[in-house]
């Protein structure tokens, strides 16, 4: 295995820029503390050795910051390398200051909580473990710590021992806790990228038919014009057969364009669907005729709005998030999915209930987040974690919220979807 490798893919990256801010940073505050602290408060200490650690960060960072426009973004090794740099500047700092006596000796946490933020988990296993080396070897070896007039402080040994103890459990705390936001919201950012892909090729779809209907119509016309011309053609040449085969085939290629651009025209899944106006009942009729998965249950749309007819326009969003929601309730349920259509004041509302043994506790813990499993559906090697959260998201889209929860007198789910009116006509 190359070092490429077990540091990770590309796929983790960290702007260049994102790296020399950072940097800077602990360079302006590294040269403020040098200077405070050796000038101002007059305490002594190597001075020299600490400006020429000081020096080369500036002259790195200077050179990156003048190539930054070639390079954009770090692939995960030379992040890590450059975190690693860092880290072991700071403690060739920190051992010439006075190790962990240092009250600085802190801020070693801080490479380990931006590897584990931006970076794969062996680049963020690394740093941590090197970061607690280090604090280890701080805590055994370094320089006097400065004091004034020339004196050194001394610390006790078990003060000693506890600020290696927190540093090192710091680490591992505050890496572990930064990983696991992380972790989180590189899911979150896999979903909405899958989310706006799903997007993307339904509003593609969409175009290609409504291109698809104007050359029928625009092609229709003309089409006509040379079936018409070729028969009267055919009609004037019949004495003369060698252009009969000639205007046959014309005859028969036309009639051919003809039946192609009819079945263009006529395909359900060819035409301009997403800018229909249509009503709540016959989307959610559309949308359970069209479910593979509903095999012998029963699913039954109840629609308190019949006395009010209502249309709305068929959004992409709305149809695909219905269309998984009750994919997941006829997933689940036993025999019976029941559908709700229904206005409160000005709110309108579609609630899906099923008789299925409802969401577990783990799911409405952390509904909507993506990649979620429960218990029950890693039974089914079923995940509904990325469905729930594609849905909730396209559904939000349209100014929507979403409920989730299970009945209270019965088992099975409830999924409430409710607008405001004005959102939802307009």
């Amino acid at each position: 295995m190359s070092v490429k490798e077990f540091f990770g893919s590309d796929e983790e990256k960290i702007s260049l820029e994102t790296i020399i801010n950072i940097r800077w940073i602990a360079i302006f505050g590294q040269v403020f503390a040098i200077c405070f602290v050796y000038y101002y408060l007059k305490f002594n200490f190597e001075i020299l050795w600490c400006g020429l650690l000081v020096m080369i960060s500036i002259i790195i960072n200077s050179y990156l910051e003048f190539n930054k426009g070639k390079v954009g973004e770090l692939n995960n090794l030379s992040a890590t390398l450059n975190i690693f740099y860092d880290l072991i500047q700071l403690a060739l700092l920190l051992f010439l200051t006075g190790g962990l006596t240092n009250p600085f000796s802190i801020l070693i946490i801080v490479p380990t909580t931006i590897a584990t933020t931006f970076l794969s988990r062996n680049s963020s296993f690394f740093i941590a473990s090197v970061s607690i080396i280090l604090c280890s070897i701080l805590a055994l070896f370094n320089l006097p710590l400065p004091g004034p007039d020339g004196e050194t402080l001394k610390t006790p040994k078990y003060y000693l021992l506890g600020t290696w103890l927190s540093t090192t459990i710091g680490i591992i705390f505050l890496g572990n806790y930064a990983y696991q936001l992380a972790r989180s919201n590189r899911k979150r950012s896999k979903a909405l990228e899958g989310l706006e892909k799903t997007l993307s090729n339904e509003q593609t779809l969409s175009s290609v038919g409504s291109l698809a209907a104007a050359a029928v119509h625009e092609l229709g016309t003309p089409l006509a014009t040379i079936s018409l011309v070729s028969g009267e053609l055919k009609k004037q040449l019949l004495t003369k057969s060698e252009f009969k085969e000639d205007i046959d085939l014309l005859i028969s290629q036309a009639d051919r364009c003809r039946l192609i651009l009819k079945n263009i025209g006529t395909d359900p899944k060819k035409e301009d669907d997403f800018l229909q106006r249509i009503s709540l009942k016959n989307l959610l009729n559309e949308i359970v005729f069209s479910n593979e998965r509903k095999h012998d249950k029963k699913i039954i749309i109840i629609d308190k709005l019949e006395h009010e007819p209502l249309k709305i326009n068929k959004q992409i969003e709305i149809t695909y998030a219905l269309r998984s929601l009750i994919d997941n309730s006829i997933k689940f349920s036993k025999s019976e999915i029941k559908i709700f259509i229904e206005k409160i004041e000005n709110d309108l509302s579609i609630i899906i209930t099923d008789d299925g043994p409802g969401f577990d506790d783990e799911i409405l813990k952390r509904i909507g987040e993506p990649y979620i499993k429960s218990s029950l559906v890693d039974k089914t090697k079923l995940g509904l974690g990325l469905g729930l959260f594609i849905s909730k998201n396209l559904l939000e889209r349209t100014k929507a919220k979403i409920i989730f929860e299970n009945k209270k007198s019965d088992l099975g789910a409830v999924v409430k979807i409710i607008w405001r009116y004005e959102d939802l006509i307009n």
